[in-house]
């Protein structure tokens, strides 16, 4: 069964969904310096293909990871999506598209109708989680709400970025393919970062939830979760270094993570965005994605 679904724009970014927006706009250098966007009626990016492998990864690290050479080389070979806050400005790379994270459809749909929302953010990324940030009816709805943001971000030429909805958050009628891939424009898989301290389990689990989506939708980009400070024991640089190779055949790209401990993540140890720097540097020269 194949879903349709018009095209869109993959970008890259996030901010936090309980705000006033007010973000910049990217510049063609990669240099932090950055200009501000006035407010104008909400017409957004015109829906591009993504270039190269697809980074996510938000602003918080992005500067001190993107320090390395070997890693900014990588980085200016794809597609980069970078999560910014109002108070943010995305990195000034060429490749860089400014994204906002909502974690409330409710909130996204008034929002983005408003013309205060910039012309910079060409993708969002709707976060429908079990913890307090998500509303209780949008948390038990998955899958009409990831169908409304879809929607609605199409309509304003934005990018969606959406996770793969896990079969337990669907009532067991629902548990089935059609149901658990999100129509939006780029699938993350983060949950699957919980199996990343052993590359071949990773590549098992990845493969499952590959193969799953392209039953459904052949040609949705699909990004891999990592995560530098996933719950429970340590991961190694070299073990993350190990999962993006190992499923580079598979994936299009990675949604990095370096996750502090909070509401989202009340196990996480400090954050330690020098491990993900390292992963990403050891990778080959030539490292590319499916």
């Amino acid at each position: 069964m194949k879903r349709t679904k018009g095209t869109t724009r993959l970008l890259l970014g996030a901010a936090t969904a309980g705000m006033a927006l007010s973000l910049a706009a990217c510049g063609a250098t990669h240099t932090k310096t950055h200009s501000a966007v006035a407010p104008t009626a909400p017409q957004h990016h015109q829906t591009t293909s993504p270039n190269g492998t697809i980074w996510l990864l938000a602003y918080s690290h992005f500067s001190q990871i993107i320090e390395n050479p070997k890693v900014l080389t990588l980085f200016e070979r794809g597609t980069i999506y970078e999560p910014v806050t109002p108070r943010q400005t995305p990195y000034d790379l060429r490749n860089v598209i400014p994204t906002v994270d909502f974690h409330s459809a409710t909130l996204f749909a008034s929002q983005v109708e408003s013309p205060a929302f910039p012309t910079s953010i060409g993708a969002i990324i709707y976060d429908n989680e079990r913890y307090a940030n998500t509303p209780q009816i949008e948390q038990a709805n998955p899958v009409h709400y990831y169908s409304e943001v879809a929607h609605l971000a199409e309509q304003h030429h934005l990018t969606s970025i959406c996770d793969f909805i896990q079969p337990d958050r669907l009532p067991p009628d629902e548990r089935q393919a059609n149901h658990e891939v999100p129509g939006c424009t780029i699938i993350g898989l983060n949950t699957v970062q919980q199996s990343e301290r052993g590359p071949q389990t990773y590549l098992s689990v990845v493969s499952k939830a590959v193969r799953l989506i392209r039953s459904i939708d052949p040609s949705a980009p699909i990004i891999a979760g990592l995560s530098a400070n996933p719950r429970g024991t340590p991961v190694t640089a070299a073990e993350l270094t190990a999962d993006m190779t190992i499923v580079a055949g598979l994936v299009n790209g990675f949604w990095l993570n370096v996750p502090a401990p909070g509401v989202g993540c009340p196990a996480c140890h400090a954050p330690d965005p020098a491990l993900l720097q390292q992963a990403l540097a050891d990778l080959p020269p030539t490292f590319s994605t499916s």
